[in-house]
């Protein structure tokens, strides 16, 4: 029997090589312009969680992207972030944010607790490859305003406390003086 062929071949969807490698390209210059992101696994969840989620991270400033394991290694190699490539395991989802670590850290942890189908495989914070361990503990810190402001707290009140011993002579003879005019 021959083949009846009923048309043109149809091209695939994955683009070829050449798309690939402009994701590759992509996805590398965003790996070198990112301070903080989190890998994670999505495994379970389904497309209507995933748009939920990525809708609920947007306003926070996170972006929630599926990527391929084999081309998001690529762009790390590319981007001298070689060591996300330990973290690459199943179907990975990176989450990027421009703003505060620990923002990050919080928003990804407490989505973990609502969905349990999505695992925390790693981190790339500052630079340096963090556990998922690490990343719950870094949820656990207070935000960055309220550090800073302990900080300065902390700084500020021995200086008020030697204000004060230093205004205390003057203001004692101040009312001295004042109780003795009253006189």
């Amino acid at each position: 029997m021959a083949k009846i062929k009923t048309g043109p071949k149809v091209k695939r969807k994955g683009g070829g090589v050449a798309a690939k490698a402009k994701k590759v390209e992509i996805l590398a210059g965003e790996l070198s312009g990112t301070v903080s992101l989190v890998v994670t696994e999505y495994r379970g969840l389904k497309v209507t969680e995933l748009q939920e989620l990525r809708r609920r991270l947007r306003p926070r400033g996170i972006e929630y992207h599926v990527v391929k394991n084999s081309l998001f290694a690529r762009a790390a190699e590319q981007s001298g972030k070689s060591e996300l490539r330990s973290m690459l395991a199943g179907p990975t989802a990176v989450a990027i944010g421009e703003g505060d670590e620990v923002e990050l850290a919080k928003s990804l942890v407490d989505e973990a607790r609502v969905l349990k189908a999505l695992k925390i495989l790693g981190a790339l914070i500052g630079g340096r490859a963090m556990s998922a361990d690490d990343v719950t503990s870094l949820a656990r810190l207070p935000a960055r305003p309220q550090l800073q402001a302990t900080f300065v707290g902390t700084l500020q009140a021995p200086l008020a406390q030697v204000v004060r011993v230093l205004t205390a002579a003057q203001g004692n003879l101040v009312r001295v003086l004042q109780a003795r005019g009253s006189q």
